[in-house]
């Protein structure tokens, strides 16, 4: 056994999960219920960031065993990523009684209280966990980048602008290459970035070729180039160009799913709601469900997270960022679906389930407000599953939209972006589906121009609240203290400028854009 055991290792090692997974499989047949082999299953899931299957793997852990530190703290993980926070705490907490001596217990305590959120203990628990790693001073520090990420994350949401700058400075300095810094740093203030930085940049460049892995090559060039973009972004717009057109290269070169997929996946949940009765499911559902709760939908890069930040302004109110749990909760249902599931009791306990995870951030607030822009997809859940709640739908004009997409630095979130047709054709996909859900009879959904967002900031403002029924007013100064919990956290805190407006950038690829939008547009009305 000890030898088998050696040999996944090995295989994890070097990461070949798959032949890994089959070694494991083949031994379980013979031991279900070894911990040591449903251990290695759930560390071979994570290191492929499978998290279902790796949730799945440490519950089966937990049940023999729960008082093992990594299961508790790598149920803490997935939880976080989840947004699970209450029950990623409970795992945290049962992983420090184990052993309070290991850096990871503390992140995880700090991640969660960074989104409840609970700044203070937040700030307290990556402290520690910094020092248990070796110190900021230390260069393995940089084996733990999230945690850096996290930290200077909390920092921005503090507003404590000095030590944050002071923090991504220190680090940079160091000659050791982080893009996500870099970019934290740029995007804060762009004084800031010395040309020790950019010598940084170019060293890089100069020595990746020695890489003889492919996939961290393209990763690593793809962030330099994004940071030499942003960097020439208002200095030389043609260098600037030049380095998000490379960088975005490489990101596609590495996509391995069709952009296609999303398409079908647009399709089914349509399909969906045509051939699925919800009548006796919506019945179930208690009627006063959602009272309070904002949902803002539309494109990402559209203005949610501004549209949000305004809200957030309003009295009694708690923004929530981006809640993946209709994402995890639904497609699975539209995957049951498409393998010919006909039954989806489990929908009647969908809003509720949804109450209770985000009870330990609303803090018993009336207002919350979720502003994950993908929930277009899932829009008809969420007016069966919480029949009260407003919906905020925000749209932007589509070639802003596709250049204000294509210059983020998008890897994993979102594969369509790296590309203007990936963008044309994700467009296509949303403003068909946006228009199907408007033209039903009782639709609750208010546009919201980006436009209009951005030039008459106050009366779009109460547009808003008039149809949300918000206390209070819109406050400018108090939107400016809003920590966005996405890639646009440094935009939201300056002022609403109209060079969002009318891009004039990459307009190489506006015909062609526009062309594949027009196609894909009709591919919708002929099917």
């Amino acid at each position: 056994m000890n030898s088998v055991m050696s040999k996944i290792i090995n295989l994890m090692k070097i990461k070949k999960f798959q032949k890994a997974e089959l070694e494991i499989y083949n031994e379980l047949k013979k031991e279900p219920q070894s911990f040591d082999l449903n251990k290695l299953l759930a560390m071979n899931f994570l290191s492929q960031k499978k998290y279902n299957s790796a949730m799945a793997s440490l519950n089966k852990c937990y049940e023999i065993n729960p008082s093992d530190y990594d299961i508790n703290v790598n149920l803490s993980l997935i939880l976080n990523k989840v947004q699970d926070y209450k029950s990623a705490l409970k795992y945290s907490n049962a992983a420090y009684e184990i052993n309070p001596n290991k850096p990871e217990v503390y992140h995880n305590m700090a991640h969660s209280y960074l989104y409840i959120p609970d700044l203070q203990k937040a700030e307290t628990n990556i402290l520690k966990s910094i020092e248990l790693i070796g110190g900021l001073d230390s260069m393995e520090i940089f084996n733990f980048k999230d945690t850096l990420n996290l930290y200077t994350d909390i920092l921005y949401a503090k507003g404590d602008d000095d030590t944050f700058k002071s923090v991504c400075s220190m680090l940079l300095n160091k000659g050791v290459f982080f893009g996500d810094l870099f970019r934290k740093l740029l995007r804060s203030d762009k004084s800031a970035i010395l040309q020790k930085h950019l010598r940084t940049l170019e060293n890089v460049l100069e020595k990746i070729d020695e890489n003889p892995n492919l996939t961290s090559k393209n990763l690593t060039k793809s962030s330099v180039y994004s940071c030499l973009a942003e960097y020439h972004q208002n200095k030389n717009k043609e260098i600037s160009e030049k380095y998000y057109i490379k960088s975005n290269k490489l990101i596609n070169d590495l996509q391995r799913d069709s952009i296609y997929q999303r398409q079908e996946f647009t399709k089914s949940v349509i399909k969906f709601f045509e051939d699925t009765e919800l009548d006796e499911i919506s019945k179930k559902i208690p009627s006063n469900l959602g009272d309070g709760l904002i949902f803002i939908i539309g494109m990402p890069r559209s203005g949610t997270s501004l549209t949000e930040s305004i809200i957030a302004t309003s009295e009694d109110s708690v923004a929530g960022g981006e809640k993946v749990f209709f994402g995890v909760n639904c497609r699975p249902i539209i995957k049951q679906f498409q393998n010919g599931n006909k039954k989806f009791e489990a929908l009647s306990k969908l809003g509720l389930a949804y109450l209770d995870l985000i009870d330990i951030q609303r803090k018993g607030k009336r207002i919350f407000i979720d502003k994950m822009p993908e929930n277009y997809l899932y829009y008809k859940f969420i007016r069966v599953c919480l029949p009260l709640a407003k919906i905020v739908h925000v749209y932007r004009d589509a070639w802003d939209n596709a250049i204000s997409l294509f210059k983020q630095n998008y890897v994993n979130e979102l594969t369509y972006a790296s590309s203007f047709f990936g963008i044309a054709l994700e467009y296509a996909n949303y403003e068909h589906l946006m228009k199907i859900w408007k033209s039903e009879a009782n639709q609750k959904i208010l546009d919201i121009d980006y436009y209009d967002l951005v030039m008459n900031t106050e009366n779009t403002a109460k547009k808003i609240w008039d149809f949300c029924n918000l206390p209070g007013k819109y406050e400018e100064l108090k939107r400016k203290k809003y920590f966005a919990q996405t890639a646009s956290k440094h935009q939201v805190r300056k002022e609403i400028y109209t060079s969002s407006l009318k891009k004039s950038e990459f307009t190489d690829y506006f015909e062609e854009f526009t062309k594949n939008l027009e196609e894909q547009r009709s591919y919708w009305k002929n099917n």
